[in-house]
């Protein structure tokens, strides 16, 4: 999450190279080769580790347990769950283990990596049990070129190790208390994107564990090249969390090495000197230097730039930037074109030039946990008027006042768009920018307040297509990573695009029971 009270910066992260030859039907009838779709053997519990959590049931919370109250709660505070237990696994073994235990007293499985789903999928508010991973933090490299990324591990603990290890950066979210488990699952996106792609553009192999039609879990590892499970791992590669199984480790080959340093400035514009035509100024020079410079090839493709633009009763319009590596001007260029013919003065900091992974600490946008509410598209082209209108509207709504509102655009595309849209399950290959809509409040008597708002705009800007950013020559659908239940049916579209039918016939084979469901959640083929 990204409070807006810290200048709040890239929620969710980043790289290409995945060389996929073999590519969905494009009637979005069935999986090419779909025939090789065959249940891989399970892999059997190791005795060495078998029942580690067991003892005194040292790692099962229970509601007459003094942590239960905590622990039933994600990062957004609007969801408390109720499980009938909390289970904490350390290993796969346990993982395996926890899952057939559910299944045997009937329970509804949740999972739960660091808990900071924008909707209620991973805090347990539908009963049952939630295992939780987040005892599973190991990050190593398990062969010469291999890292493995444990599935309960967060976003600062994969870029420190690595770093620190290996010279090696994971292209994700700047939101560092994030779990791994459902960023890259989703996809995954942050400041290194344009210049390195999305994370799971390096996923070379999952460690599942799944349940099969005679309700067995099991730990399947599917792995790049392997015709019995690499459908499995392309629906890990942005088909989203809590669809297929439970993720234990992830494997990547060909990280990038990270910037030595990056160059970050912050712009702000005060709203008291921007009229509508100011504004509506600075969106389109926003968006119209993103499709000029969002191509895999371009300059810019190490250049990361945020505009929060908060609703007025925050006062001011900010900008984020990074630029990787040496800047060469690249960074004065882009503030230039953005602010040609606004009107109003910006104040820039005085840019600072830091080494990358002091940079990616101090530009955490994490922040406080409160109550909270997303939604998302992606835009191919630049604003059109007819949305700038509405934008300003809705931020100049005298009707609303809360300074933690805003909509937050985050460049996009470059080498993002390098990789084709069916090589992995995210299909959006074509964006140079991606929204963000957000709100934060911190109590329980204002939510209808701040969900009217929010809803309210979306639906506004959107007007023309039903309310929702579909797929056409402007935008281009939505983030499963910033789910929202507010969407209407046609969400698995939204998401997914052509490529859902083929996410449908992976859960039907890997999770034909279901078992690994929420509001969301890719419904088996039939």
């Amino acid at each position: 999450m990204q409070p807006p009270e810290q200048e709040p910066v890239l929620h969710d992260a980043a790289i290409s190279g995945v060389q996929r030859r073999r590519f969905l039907a494009a009637s979005g009838g069935v999986l090419a080769g779909a025939g090789a779709l065959t249940l891989a053997r399970p892999i059997g519990a190791d005795a060495a580790t078998a029942g580690s959590f067991a003892a005194g049931g040292r790692y099962r919370i229970y509601p007459s347990d003094p942590r239960y109250g905590t622990m039933r709660m994600g990062f957004n505070r609007r969801w408390v769950g109720a499980p009938a237990y909390i289970q904490l696994v350390s290993n796969a073994d346990d993982t395996v283990q926890a899952v057939q235990r559910a299944l045997d007293g009937g329970l509804r499985i949740t999972v739960r990596g660091g808990g900071h789903c924008y909707e209620d999928f991973s805090s347990g508010n539908y009963g049952g049990v939630i295992i939780d991973l987040s005892n599973m933090q190991n990050v190593y490299m398990d062969r010469p070129g291999r890292v493995c990324v444990e599935g309960g591990a967060t976003l600062w603990n994969v870029y420190e190790t690595l770093f620190k290890n290996y010279n090696l950066a994971l292209p994700g979210g700047s939101c560092y208390s994030v779990g791994v488990g459902g960023h890259i699952v989703g996809g995954g996106y942050g400041l290194l994107s344009r210049q390195f792609g999305l994370v799971v553009d390096y996923l070379s192999g999952v460690d599942v564990v799944c349940v099969n039609r005679h309700g067995q879990a099991r730990l399947v590892r599917a792995r790049r090249g392997d015709p019995k499970t690499e459908w499995l791992l392309w629906a890990h590669t942005g088909g989203g969390g809590g669809n297929f199984g439970i993720v234990t480790a992830y494997y990547f080959t060909g990280l990038p090495n990270p910037p030595e340093q990056v160059r970050v400035a912050l712009t702000t514009w005060q709203w008291s000197q921007l009229g509508p035509e100011g504004f509506a100024t600075l969106l389109r020079n926003f968006g119209n230097f993103m499709q000029a410079n969002s191509s895999p090839s371009s300059p810019y493709a190490r250049l990361f730039a945020l505009l929060h633009a908060f609703h007025k009763s925050a006062g001011k319009i900010s900008l984020t930037t990074q630029v990787a590596g040496p800047a060469f001007g690249l960074l004065d260029t882009f503030l230039a074109q953005l602010n040609a013919g606004v009107g109003a003065k910006p104040v820039t900091s005085p840019d600072v030039t830091l080494p990358w992974l002091q940079a990616t600490q101090w530009l955490n946008g994490s922040g406080r946990n409160q109550r909270g509410k997303y939604k998302s598209s992606y835009m191919k082209a630049p604003f059109p008027e007819r949305q700038i209108r509405a934008i300003y509207a809705a931020l100049n709504d005298e009707n609303y006042n809360n300074p933690q509102a805003l909509l937050q655009i985050d460049s996009y595309g470059c080498q993002v768009n390098a990789v084709a849209p069916h090589a992995t399950a995210v299909p959006q290959r074509s964006s140079i920018m991606k929204l963000q809509y957000q709100t934060y409040w911190p109590y329980a008597a204002d939510d209808d307040y701040n969900l009217h708002w929010i809803n309210d705009f979306y639906a506004k800007v959107y007007a023309p297509t039903g309310g929702v950013p579909v797929s056409n020559g402007v935008t281009d659908g939505c983030f499963i990573n910033y789910p929202d239940v507010d969407l209407p049916a046609s969400w698995p579209t939204l998401y997914y695009k052509s490529s859902y039918r083929a996410l449908q016939v992976v859960k039907a084979q890997w999770d034909p029971r279901n078992v690994f469901n929420h509001a969301q959640s890719i419904v088996p083929a039939r």
